[in-house]
């Protein structure tokens, strides 16, 4: 009888330890679709508010998110995107991990970066820019994940914005060689005649 009840307590004990393991709580939103505003305004605002109901417990392990923000353009162009959260220390507000543009099955295209050279590392500030590699035409996904580090919930604001590509001097430069040749030819041309 004895060594029933230790297996009985062991199997509670076990039972509890795995529900508290999967107490996690993914706090993401369903992806929004912010086309509309890069279209109209070439660029986007975007941002969550969090905030935790009753028992629920903050730190990475417990109530993560993982926002998805969609996007279709056409042509190439060129694409910054810059995302804040405000912690007063370390353990307030959001704990930002990562911030992405994925291009479907191709994957990441971007990777942003905490930036610390421009803003405090309390700012949370995240960017990137497509700077030598624009976007070509397609549907992309901005992803924002983080975990709230605090009870008293948190935020995040961002902007993304989108402009047509503007050709590098050497393009031009190309261009004009190609321009001054077809001339050279037109004249010999017409000298020929």
């Amino acid at each position: 009888m004895k060594n029933i009840t230790q297996r009985l307590l062991a199997t509670v004990v076990l039972a509890t330890s795995c529900i508290a393991a999967h107490a996690a709580a993914d706090l993401s939103q369903t992806p929004v679709d912010i086309t509309q505003d890069l279209i109209d305004y070439a660029s986007s605002d975007f941002g969550h508010t969090f905030t935790l109901g009753l028992g629920q417990q903050a730190g990475s392990l417990n109530n993560f998110f993982a926002d998805k923000y969609t996007f279709s353009i056409s042509g190439v162009n060129d694409v910054v995107g810059l995302i804040t959260s405000l912690k007063a220390s370390a353990n307030d507000g959001l704990t930002i991990t990562g911030f992405d543009l994925r291009n479907g099955a191709n994957g990441i295209v971007f990777h942003g970066t905490q930036d610390v050279t421009n803003y405090l590392p309390g700012d949370q500030a995240w960017s990137f820019a497509s700077g030598l590699h624009p976007l070509a035409a397609g549907n992309y996904t901005l992803e924002v994940d983080g975990y709230v580090a605090s009870a008293n919930g948190g935020s995040y604001s961002g902007n993304i914005a989108v402009a047509a590509a503007v050709p590098e001097p050497e393009t031009y430069g190309m261009l004009l060689a190609g321009l001054g040749l077809l001339g050279v030819i037109a004249r010999r041309r017409k000298n020929a005649q």
